[in-house]
């Protein structure tokens, strides 16, 4: 693109910079003044380059970050061909070691695993039994994994003997293979070669090869002071490796379109008078949009993604952040990532309940007879072995924690009797729910139509990339409003999720149709965040959007609600001050609600009064209790967006001690890479003498200021505004800053006193940080003097666990486990709820809701017995992994789930031993066996006794079996008796 485009590099504006780097056919090192920058032409690269990119941000990498970033670079100067490199003032100003041990690893060679293993210990690599970060390794029989400093994905090779077998990369998350590869090249650590400056670096390369440029020049002498002031120790050798670096490079001058030019080209008449005297180009997402209104025209449109538009000679390139203001916010690759510890997943020493025998102490994995067995301590000295083919008829007990559950003797009948008892309010309670469902069902609601041409157009022009949840969840949503039933939906997802996205293709689908719609948020903040984000995104449609909150005088506030009642304005965005008695609408046809668990009680009855006949869409990171219950009984509906953003960065949490050190430490990390910080401590009172804290442990140079729920909404808005345009490096502030406090520099989160909030409040937090590119960080600060609470112990373990996306659903219910169940169901079920625990109860009440509804529930309690040795091992899988296995295996319900799981085994544990064969053969028998509606199959001499379960035997089809003497009928034992291969029978009765 633009291939024959002369550039004029002294002054270039911005938006051209990748595109006559990549005309210039060399080596190129381009050194830019600001991170913001880098990334921009990053990504511009990655998209139209054929030549490698790599990029060295001003970051404060950690010592295992850098060598990672080291390993990068030595890649790139060691290709041949051409390539581009983006580097920070400060990445030109570091030493790098110039070279790195590595392996090679060659398809359908010899090595030695164990030698391999040594070495890759002796330089640092942990071992872990599933490789999650870089720097770890794993061996499991003949696989074994590397997630080595370079690259974007780990490695597994597999052996057979001595000889490699299989290379490939793998996915972090789902643990499976991605492609083949014939060899491969891993960096395990640095040989001791010494370091070098940037500048020495590049000293083997040929000159006529190799360009160096430096952007802004006088921007960055200036930045080199900056640096210097902080570094004051360094200062010489600072001075020298600029000046080195300055001698070799080419300067080169930025410039971009100002403000007026971006006002001019957002009157698409002036385009087209544009177009007619010089070459206009658009690049943008929305090309079926622009294409309409260009039509007739010689302005070309390109379906492109592009950060800035550019004036060079007599052509003009516009994007969308000319057009209209919005600028393509594009993120770097998440490399390494840590999955969230499933916290249902059984450990010993946790409670959990059996379905007959009740609660006991979880005690671990025990073999008898070859076979895996679940040792559970019950009252006394009593123990029960389960199986693991009986893992299904276990739960976790879920409960308050700190308050112990009765645990019964084996051999008394006390927890049987409960449960009979229990189960008769359980079938009563699920015959309420199905009314109560039906009522939902059968009320009228106002059915949407299908998707416009204008709907589609709107979809267009949204600047990311949708992920597959929240593709789903759009879809769930449209079909809901497409119906006559009067939607009742659940949007749950994390912070920077897309759950807005959502909202404003709801919203746009009523408002085709006619109809007025709702947006409310608990904050004026966020509401007013939201009205902002509206009229950028619905900017170019005929649609009246107004923001009523008490922020607003008097005089704005009744003219709002007239033109609310005459049906002039389309859609309103705002606080409590829409439940307001003086509040009307003409044609109301969806309220949407952002945070319902932020809205008080009276709020959240006169919200009900809504839901009787408009459709509604509630939007949580983090649902309440109650929510989820009625989510997960099918008396709301819910859609749930765990898959992250493309690309998104992960955010580092970490728990660190008060001390000033500590604190200066975690502040001037984020200053040093251009960053800000938001610092939540919860007390007005005291915040004052907060800031003076702070203050007194920071240099003088990093601006503070601060926000508390107690300051005038003027006050809140101008320093939150301050602090957006980087006027401010440090916000103190309150729990106010928990919702709508949007800002992408500011990727470092201090939290303190976190045993004196909610565990989800924690994790909202937490999301106001890691909205762009860059790695985030927060620090959960603990007082050493100061004992935390039982409450706050289980936070800080519970938040010790996650360090991946997606978790926000999790730890609402991981909250609701320390707060206890409550009496989300009223107080019948809340005793249900404390004998059963969360996970049996619910279990049992969706069984008894499919009874009452006449749905077909399969046998779960199939009696299988096939006198095989089937099982996992130990030596093929570990214990704490192999639970996870079980318990997905025995929740399958199609030939096709097992065969994923089976390949997938193959694939992360290597060839499967004899017992995992005969595990997978029994569960496809035991499959078939549900499918058949059999009672039990029991191996014997003979063959294989089959019963069936009287209620759904097929007569006609036995007696034909019995008959063609294919199978024997035996009266004693009400069964027949089988004598070839088990499977293929059950499937010829299935057939």
């Amino acid at each position: 693109m633009f291939k024959d485009m002369k550039f004029n590099r002294e002054n270039m504006y911005r938006g051209a910079v990748p595109f006559f780097l990549m005309n210039r056919n060399k080596k190129i090192v381009f050194i830019s003044s600001s991170n913001k920058n880098i990334e921009d032409y990053y990504f511009t690269l990655s998209d139209y380059s054929k030549e490698s990119v790599y990029k060295i941000e001003n970051f404060n990498y950690s010592d295992e970050e850098f060598q990672t970033i080291n390993y990068g670079l030595l890649k790139i100067l060691e290709n041949r061909d051409n390539w581009i490199l983006l580097v920070s003032l400060e990445g030109i100003l570091r030493d790098y070691f110039a070279s790195g041990d590595q392996i090679e690893l060659c398809l359908e060679k010899d090595y030695d695993l164990k030698a391999i293993e040594e070495k890759l210990v002796k330089n640092g690599f942990r071992k872990n039994y599933l490789v999650e970060k870089r720097w770890e390794y794993s061996r499991r029989g003949d696989i074994l994994d590397i997630y080595p400093p370079n690259g974007e994905n780990p490695v597994r090779i597999e052996f057979f003997g001595d000889e490699v077998e299989r290379i490939s990369y793998f996915n972090i998350e789902t643990q499976k293979s991605m492609g083949n590869l014939d060899k491969i090249n891993v960096y395990i650590n640095n040989n001791k070669a010494g370091k070098k400056t940037f500048s020495e670096l590049l000293e083997n390369m040929v000159s006529d090869e190799l360009e160096i440029y430096l952007e802004n020049k006088e921007l960055m002498n200036y930045k080199l002071e900056e640096l210097i002031l902080r570094k004051r120790e360094d200062e010489s050798d600072l001075r020298d490796k600029y000046s080195d670096i300055l001698e070799k490079t080419i300067s080169t001058d930025i410039i971009r379109f100002q403000n007026e030019d971006s006002e001019n080209y957002q009157e698409y008449e002036n385009v087209k008078q544009i177009s007619a005297e010089k070459k206009v180009i658009i690049m943008t997402e929305e090309e079926k949009r622009y294409k309409e209104i260009f039509l007739g025209t010689p302005i070309k449109i390109l379906k492109e993604q592009h950060y800035e538009g550019f004036l060079n000679d007599n052509t003009l390139v516009l994007t969308d952040r000319e057009l209209k203001g919005i600028r393509i916010r594009r993120t770097d690759i998440a490399k390494d990532s840590v999955k969230y510890t499933n916290f249902n997943q059984i450990r010993p020493g946790d409670y959990i309940i059996h379905d007959i025998y009740g609660v006991g102490i979880y005690l671990g994995i025990e073999k008898i007879d070859e076979n895996d067995y679940l040792s559970i301590k019950y009252a006394g000295e009593d123990k029960l072995y389960v199986p693991v083919t009986g893992l299904n008829r276990i739960e976790k007990y879920i409960c308050e924690k700190g308050s112990t559950p009765e645990i019964y003797n084996l051999g008394r009948r006390g927890f049987r009797k409960r449960r009979e008892k229990l189960k008769k309010d359980i079938m009563e309670f699920a015959k309420e729910l199905i009314k109560i469902q039906a009522k939902r069902q059968s009320k009228n609601g106002f059915a949407f139509s299908k998707d416009t041409v204008w709907q589609e157009e709107f979809e267009e022009g949204f600047p990311y990339n949708e992920t597959k949840d929240q593709m789903r969840s759009i879809e769930e949503v449209k079909q809901d409003m497409e119906s006559h039933t009067v939607m009742d939906r659940i949007v749950c997802g994390d912070v920077g999720y897309g759950k807005t996205e959502v909202a404003m293709r709801a919203a746009f689908k009523a408002l085709m149709d006619g109809k007025q719609v709702v947006v409310m948020a608990p904050t004026t903040v966020l509401a007013s965040q939201h009205y902002q984000r509206f009229l950028d995104r619905f900017k170019n449609y005929p649609i009246e959007i107004s923001l009523l909150s008490r922020l607003k005088s008097d005089k704005d506030q009744n003219d709002i609600i007239k033109k609310l009642k005459a049906g002039t304005v389309d859609l309103v965005i705002g606080t409590h001050r829409l439940l307001s008695k003086d509040v009307g609408f003409k044609n109301l046809g969806l309220v949407i609600i952002d945070e319902e668990q932020k809205f008080g009680v009276k709020a959240k009855e006169k919200l009900k009064h809504f839901r009787a006949n408009v459709d509604m869409l509630t939007l949580t990171a983090t649902p309440i209790p109650r929510t989820l219950n009625l989510a997960f009984l099918g008396i709301r509906d819910i859609s749930i967006i765990q898959t992250p953003p493309p690309n998104r960065l992960p955010v580092e949490t970490n728990f660190i001690e008060k001390t000033r050190e500590n604190i200066k430490e975690a502040v001037m990390k984020e200053v040093a890479r251009e960053g800000q910080i938001f610092y939540l401590f919860n007390s007005v009172k005291n915040m004052k003498r907060k800031l003076e804290e702070i203050e007194s442990i920071i240099p003088k140079y990093v601006k503070t200021t601060y926000i508390h729920g107690q300051m005038t909404p003027k006050e809140i808005r101008d320093r939150i505004k301050d602090f957006e345009d980087g006027e401010v490096d440090l916000l103190l502030s309150t729990t106010i800053i928990e919702n709508g406090i949007d800002i992408e520099n500011a990727n470092t989160i201090i939290i303190e006193n976190i045993d004196k909030l909610g565990l989800s409040q924690v994790y909202q937090l937490r999301g106001r940080v890691g909205r762009g590119s860059r790695k985030a960080y927060c620090y959960l600060v603990v007082d050493k003097d100061k004992k935390m609470t039982k409450k706050g112990e289980q936070r800080k373990d519970s938040l010790e666990n996650i360090g991946v996306f997606g978790a926000g659903f999790q730890l609402s219910m991981e909250d609701m486990r320390i707060r206890g169940a409550g009496e989300i169901l009223g107080e019948k079920q809340h005793g249900a709820l404390e004998t059963l625990g969360y996970d049996l109860y619910l279990k049992l009440l969706d069984e008894e809701v499919k009874k009452a509804k006449g749905e077909e529930i399969l046998p779960d309690d199939v009696d299988v017995d096939l006198d095989l040795n089937a099982n996992i091992p130990a030596s093929y899988i570990d214990e704490s992994e192999k639970i996870v296995i079980y318990k997905r295996l025995l929740m399958v319900d199609s030939s096709e789930e097992i065969e994923d799981i089976k390949s997938e085994l193959v694939d992360r544990f290597g060839k499967m031993p004899d017992p995992v064969k005969n595990l997978f053969y029994y569960l496809e028998v035991k499959l078939l066996a549900k499918q058949n509606f059999l009672k039990g199959i029991k191996k014997i001499d003979e063959g294989y006794l089959i019963k069936f379960l009287e209620e759904k035997l097929d007569f006609e089809k036995v007696h034909n079996l019995i008959s063609k003497g294919e199978v024997i009928y035996v009266p004693k034992e009400e069964g027949i008796i089988y004598r070839g291969d088990i499977l293929e029978f059950l499937m010829k009765l299935k057939g």
